[in-house]
């Protein structure tokens, strides 16, 4: 799962998150081309590497 394009998303969001100061995952999905699975298990990565509180 760790591929190109999954990086490139989960940078994305990261980039997103710090922006808008927000975790809300309706919000994320209707401002960015993810899907939920897929947001979920970026969300779940950046928790516990401890870029996520």
């Amino acid at each position: 799962m760790e591929d190109r394009i999954y990086q490139k998303k989960k940078t994305l969001i990261e980039k997103y998150i710090k922006k808008n100061k927000t975790v809300d995952h309706a919000k994320i999905l209707n401002e960015v081309d993810i899907d939920y699975d897929t947001l979920m298990d970026i969300i779940r990565d950046l928790k516990q590497k401890g870029k996520l509180t």
